[in-house]
């Protein structure tokens, strides 16, 4: 029996092929997307709700502040000490900061 003739399989092999089409351009989901990072550096600068983290592992690192609470990293200068965490997405070279921890200030 040929499926794709008959009258009444029809309607259910297109619905079929939609909705496997539909399933396979639906990207992944944010969670996979997206990974959690934390990493301790110094402040190299901070403007508005950017701020630029020397990573203790040798990276200029650019941190978007926009969800982070502004008394969290107010008055943080050049040089202080900060513990980042946030997260990263796919496709996106900023840190997505959630927090900026002051950490004790140490001798260069």
């Amino acid at each position: 029996m040929d499926l794709t003739r008959d009258r009444r399989f029809g309607p259910v092999v297109l619905s079929l092929v939609l909705v496997s089409l539909v399933l396979a351009s639906v990207p992944g989901s944010a969670a996979a997307q997206e990974w959690s990072i934390r990493f301790d550096g110094r402040v190299q600068w901070v403007a508005g709700q950017l701020m630029v983290v020397d990573s203790d592992f040798g990276s200029s690192i650019t941190v978007d502040l926009l969800r982070v609470p502004q008394g969290e990293y107010s008055g943080l200068t050049t040089g202080d000490r900060v513990t980042i965490i946030g997260v990263v997405r796919n496709g996106n070279p900023r840190v997505r900061g959630r927090s900026v921890l002051r950490t004790e200030t140490q001798a260069p």
